[in-house]
């Protein structure tokens, strides 16, 4: 099972309703595309100084079947409409034998 993280900060005068609506989009995808297995949104409480303001997690049964899913049409229009509102993004992709993705204690991957 691949893990997919995905951290969001959008840029200070980023509307509550381009969020939302992104937000919305995103859990849309997984109706219309294969292969999206988990897909959890998280958005931020506490807006400390290094805070994110989004976090998307997903799970995929393999690195090709994300591949798939960054390339499908569907997620290209969800992904330009968010980018001109980001401010920095970073991802951390993994693979994980644990239901939900959970850490194992003692093993680094």
């Amino acid at each position: 099972m691949l893990q997919h993280y995905v951290l969001i900060k959008y840029r200070e005068t980023t509307p509550v309703e381009h969020v939302e609506t992104f937000c919305a989009r995103m859990l849309a995808l997984p109706s219309m595309l294969d292969g999206i297995e988990r897909l959890e949104i998280g958005r931020d409480q506490l807006h400390d100084a290094r805070s994110w303001d989004l976090i998307l997690i997903m799970q995929f049964p393999s690195i090709s079947a994300l591949r798939g899913y960054q390339q499908h049409p569907e997620h290209r229009a969800v992904m330009q409409f968010n980018d001109p509102q980001v401010a920095q993004i970073a991802s951390v992709d993994f693979e994980s034998s644990s239901p939900g993705g959970e850490a194992q204690a003692g093993r680094l991957r």
